[in-house]
């Protein structure tokens, strides 16, 4: 990788890692097309993945105050279970069709953000659990799992500041159960990538301490319409095919 190329991934991390802090998810998915330039996919899905656990544990210090502890029971567990479903069913799902099926969900999670109040709605708080796993099989399966967990996050009266720590430690989990198994089998992949991961991981510290900046100036309103905004967007790329 050139001097060049690896400036211009640094610069993509913290201009990422500024715009997803609000929406809970993201980082991932956008710099996963950079690294495949670069690398095999599979490499690259790795070498983000410790990238997004990087930035992830970051903000869960900045935030941590902030975590709603009684959420995090609900998704926590069931998330990891998801994960490693997710990962075993990886070669035998047809992914595509599940990418489609699960973007069409995500717009209509969205959208229903932006209707008038006398015709929103929400998911039912007992299918918590659901959201949880499906979180994390997505994880495991695609490796976009932020979308369904920020849409069901959207159910509850939180605060800024409890969304971005509670949701950042739910994906912590998550990382923290599929990263072993890249860790496995690619752990000699990771010397040569380095510098070039550690110039990432702190340019995308960097954005996230924008983010953090940002967040201070919004409104819960505008926030929460932050969020279901990049979850229809998701949805609509997903149901494309576009992700």
């Amino acid at each position: 990788m050139s001097f060049f190329a690896a400036a211009g991934i640094c610069l993509a991390a913290l201009v990422v890692a500024a715009m997803v802090l609000m929406s809970g998810f993201g980082l991932g998915t956008l710099l996963t097309p950079l690294f495949v330039v670069f690398y095999d996919i599979k490499i690259a899905v790795f070498l983000v993945a410790i990238v997004h656990f990087s930035n992830n544990l970051f903000k869960l210090g900045l935030f941590f105050r902030h975590l709603d502890r009684a959420i995090l029971k609900r998704f926590g567990a069931v998330s990891v279970a998801g994960a490693l479903v997710g990962s075993l069913l990886q070669a035998r799902l047809e992914s595509e069709t599940l990418k489609i099926g699960l973007g069409v969900l995500l717009v209509i999670l969205g959208a229903a953000e932006f209707l008038p109040p006398r015709m929103s709605w929400r998911i039912p708080k007992r299918f918590d659990p659901l959201g949880g796993f499906l979180s994390g099989l997505l994880g495991g399966v695609l490796g976009n799992q932020g979308a369904v967990r920020s849409a069901y996050l959207l159910n509850y009266s939180l605060s800024k500041e409890a969304f971005v720590a509670t949701a950042t430690i739910i994906a912590c989990i998550i990382d923290i159960t599929r990263i072993p198994i890249y860790l496995v089998n690619y752990s000699h992949e990771i010397a040569p990538a380095w510098p070039y991961l550690t110039a990432t991981i702190l340019s995308a510290f960097l954005g996230t301490l924008i983010g953090k900046r940002l967040l201070q100036v919004i409104t819960v309103d505008v926030f929460r319409r932050v969020v279901a905004g990049s979850v229809a967007i998701v949805g609509v790329a997903m149901a494309l095919a576009l992700i």
